[in-house]
């Protein structure tokens, strides 16, 4: 890679390098962003199903209580032996109880004793239940393991339908009546576990969990401290406090699932990681793609400048290859191709006429032809000849002398004027000297005398004739020059009626005339004219041979009418 191009490499390379970086960056950001929506999204539907799921217990205790209390009065001898517990004396009971199982043929006795471990054992998220006498002012409180103990209240801390219960702890209170009077004898409390709440929390680790009773007070905090935020709204919290909130009510109890908003949107480290990691990766595979797709570019430019070096060099036949991309490169290479192709046509078509008039002086020279001594020596001749009375041959003397005049004084183009003047003068000493066998005419439009041409284009088709196309035992030979117009062009039209040729020839010498390969040596007038025509004019123009009038033939001299580019022969 050249010093140029690679600066030029390095320099696309960083362009579309930060590029690819920005890009990538925006989608690492992009996704970093939707894993935290995501992540946010997640923890607060974790935080809603993790409250549901703290109100769903409290509901499914409190009918668990509703079992309980429903249970105690399915049993006639553990409702009986609950009313005498709390209506009587405690020696009253005992005797009570004696008597009864004395008198029963069961050999156990059903008590208060066995409803509660009955009850322990089929509800175990209860944690301890206890029962209250009104008439003894007297709490009983049963524990799981067993144990009771008797607890001496005067006042009662509440009674009646609906649940309550303790600081601290998820209770549901159910009175107790008498089945034979209906009189209200006390109540039954069941006090439930809240590990369960614990269990919640850890299963979804994203929010905090707060349960309140109807007086306010904490029953379960997740968090030390976390129920000074109970009497907060929930529109403050989220404003104030930085926590999106969730909250579920039931009768007694309000249950609040809090989560940090920063908390909300924390997404894990190995995800962060992973996008990092595959947006270097992306980089990686787009610096590959690029130095790839940069790479091409390099050397369809360096064949670019290889081919402009090799022109500079003057090697015109470079080419340069042309994809399929049809991209701007591909553009420039083909016009650069059409550049080289028409600069190569240009400087064949200038340059060539010009090694055409240097070869034809060279002939002239090694010929030792003195054109002005020649010219001179004609026109003392022919003075000579009028001086003795023979005025035909002062005519011919005098035609052959405008011809050598014509050579020596005529621009290389002239107008088809004076090349028809010339191509008379010829033909006029051919009549001289084929006496009342030989005719000609010119037809030509008045209007076409002043297009340019380059001289002695007709001459030599008329020289052809005379060596190889006239009859000499005919007296009928005629030779016509016939100029019309043809689009862009003006074409020249020698018919004769002569020897002619046949189609195989005609065709033949038109293949040679068309690919530039004619015999010079058999046709050397003909050969000349061709060459000139085409390297001034262009390839479309030069001679082209068709029949003539009676067998013989025409030969057609094609040029342009407006002569854009003149090759500079002088």
């Amino acid at each position: 890679m050249r010093k140029g191009s690679r600066h030029f490499y390095r320099r696309l390379l960083l362009v579309y390098t930060a590029i690819l970086v920005g890009v990538v960056a925006l989608l690492v950001l992009y996704f970093i962003s939707e894993l935290r929506q995501q992540a946010r999204d997640t923890n607060l539907e974790y935080m809603e199903m993790e409250g549901t799921e703290g109100r769903e217990y409290i509901l499914q205790s409190m009918e668990d209580a509703d079992h309980i209390h429903s249970s105690l009065y399915n049993s006639y001898d553990e409702i009986n032996d609950l009313c005498h517990y709390l209506s009587d004396e405690i020696n009253s009971y005992m005797e009570y109880r004696l008597d009864n199982y004395s008198g029963n043929t069961s050999v156990s006795y059903w008590g208060i004793e066995d409803f509660m471990s009955r009850m322990f054992v089929n509800y175990s998220q209860v944690s301890s239940m206890s029962v209250y006498s009104d008439a003894q002012k007297i709490r009983t409180v049963y524990e799981k393991d067993g144990t009771s103990r008797r607890i001496y209240e005067p006042e009662d801390s509440g009674s009646g339908e609906g649940e309550s219960g303790e600081k601290g702890k998820l209770a549901a209170r159910r009175e107790l009546r008498d089945p034979a009077s209906l009189q209200e004898i006390g109540w039954i409390e069941m006090e439930f576990s809240t590990e369960k709440f614990q269990d919640i929390v850890a299963f979804y680790e994203c929010a905090q969990m707060l349960v309140l009773d109807e007086a306010g007070r904490a029953v379960y905090s997740s968090t030390p401290g976390l129920e000074e935020l109970a009497g907060i709204g929930e529109r403050e919290l989220e404003r104030d406090y930085g926590f999106f909130c969730w909250e579920g009510e039931t009768d007694d109890y309000r249950v609040l699932t809090l989560l940090a908003k920063r908390e909300a949107q924390h997404i894990p480290v190995w995800s962060f990681l992973a996008v990092l990691v595959l947006g270097a990766v992306s980089v990686v595979i787009g610096e590959i793609g690029i130095h790839f797709y940069l790479s091409g570019i390099m050397r369809r430019l360096n064949a670019i400048v290889d081919g402009m070096e090799n022109v500079k060099a003057g090697d015109l036949n470079t080419r340069i290859p042309c994809g399929e991309k049809e991209d701007e490169l591909d553009i420039i290479a083909d016009n650069f191709n059409r550049m080289c192709e028409d600069l190569d046509a240009y400087i064949k078509k200038s340059y060539l006429a010009e090694i055409e008039q240097k070869n034809a002086e060279m002939a002239a020279l090694q010929s030792q032809i003195n054109p002005h001594f020649l010219y001179n020596t004609l026109e003392a001749i022919r003075m000579k000849a009028i001086c003795n009375g023979d005025r035909e041959v002062g005519r011919m003397l005098y035609s052959m002398a405008a011809m050598f005049q014509s050579q020596l004084k005529a621009a290389d183009v002239i107008v088809l004027a004076q090349e028809l003047h010339y191509s008379k003068k010829y033909m006029e000493l051919f009549e001289f000297r084929y006496h009342d066998k030989f005719r000609w005419e010119v037809n030509c439009e008045e209007r076409f005398l002043q297009v340019p041409i380059i001289k002695f284009v007709i001459q030599p088709v008329l020289e052809n004739y005379f060596a190889h196309g006239i009859r000499l035992e005919s007296d009928t030979n005629f030779v016509s020059l016939t100029v019309r117009e043809n689009g862009a062009f003006m074409e020249i039209d020698v018919t004769d009626n002569g020897r002619g040729m046949t189609e195989e020839q005609r065709e033949a010498k038109n293949e040679a005339l068309e690919a530039d390969e004619f015999d010079s040596h058999k046709s050397m007038g003909l050969a000349n004219v061709n060459r000139r025509l085409r390297a001034v004019y262009g390839p479309e123009c030069g001679l082209m041979l068709r029949p003539g009038i009676d067998g013989g033939l025409t030969v057609t001299i094609r040029f342009r009418k407006e002569e854009e580019e003149r090759g500079d022969l002088e």
